[in-house]
């Protein structure tokens, strides 16, 4: 009988151990993320740089709220895969990050892009 507790202590240690591994994963995986999709702007027939700084600033300030200040991004991306446009992410501890952002797709008024951090 003096086993039980023991046994009980460890079911629930091991419980815990993978319930926060789980959390981990699913945080680590938000991280990750690292495509947007956006429509293309009717004026402009581009992805307007405000819109892909926004969906940047999102994308890194999940799944923690401690995010950047501001992105910029140094021209519009036209919905031709492989364009580019180079963006700034203004954290308010820290260095600056710079990324480029890359189409990976286009389906109709849709286009898919994805971030890629540039070295330091």
């Amino acid at each position: 009988m003096d086993h039980h507790p023991i046994r009980r202590g460890f079911l629930i240690g091991l419980l815990a151990a993978l319930v926060t591994a789980g959390a981990l994963a699913f945080a680590a995986a938000r991280l990750r993320d690292r495509e947007a999709t956006s429509e293309v702007d009717d004026g402009t027939h581009t992805v307007l740089r405000t819109e892909i700084a926004r969906a940047i600033s999102g994308q890194l300030t999940l799944p923690f709220r401690s995010g950047p200040d501001a992105v910029h991004c140094f021209g519009d991306l036209r919905p031709v895969p492989y364009d580019a446009v180079r963006c700034t992410a203004h954290f308010p501890i820290g260095r600056d990050r710079h990324l480029t952002v890359e189409v990976t797709r286009v389906r109709h008024n849709k286009v898919t892009y994805r971030r890629h951090s540039l070295p330091r």
